[in-house]
């Protein structure tokens, strides 16, 4: 059964992604940058996390009063997967976007996928309309919906065991799907 995020997916489409996924993704598992900064982080959501996503996402560090650094990491630390609602907030921030949020949270989590532009158009070529928007943070929690839905659609031999997130497997393969 198709869960309602995907309601309206391509299915022979879906199906030929699940298909190509394990090699689209075969690569990965040897990018020991990325792995390195995954598994550095070993215990609660913290400033730590975004110091290490965005050194990983050669993203400026973050020069923040203590006030807006306490908030922040409050609210990386209450957010719940998928609701994105209460990350909101933080697209005030200078130099802050959903797809910047997105990386905060998923190597804060490893649940939450990075928002990228390549998988949402993917997405929507598999008949899902899935916008890129990085300055609107509901955008961002329709593309948590629709990776949610594939992680629940997935057939058993439809993600490859290879140790990475599952929301990073579906991102990276829907990057790169054609």
């Amino acid at each position: 059964m198709i869960p309602v995020s995907l309601f309206g997916i391509d299915v022979e489409q879906c199906e030929a992604f699940y298909a190509a996924l394990p090699d689209l993704v075969a690569d990965s598992v040897d990018d020991e940058v990325y792995a390195s900064a995954l598994f550095s982080i070993e215990n609660k959501a913290s400033l730590d996390h975004i110091r290490v996503a965005d050194t990983w996402a050669n993203n400026d560090p973050f020069l923040w009063p203590e006030d807006v650094s306490n908030e922040v990491e409050m609210t990386i630390r209450t957010v719940n997967y998928p609701d994105v609602s209460l990350l909101e907030h933080l697209l005030t921030l200078d130099h802050v976007d959903a797809t910047r949020i997105s990386t905060w949270m998923h190597f804060s989590t490893n649940l939450f996928p990075m928002y990228s532009e390549a998988a949402c158009e993917a997405l929507t070529r598999m008949g899902v309309p899935t916008p890129y928007n990085p300055r609107d943070i509901a955008s961002y929690g329709l593309y948590v919906s629709r990776l949610e839905g594939l992680k629940l659609y997935a057939p058993a031999a439809g993600l490859p065991e290879i140790g990475l997130p599952r929301s990073r497997m579906l991102q990276l393969g829907l990057e790169r799907f054609k």
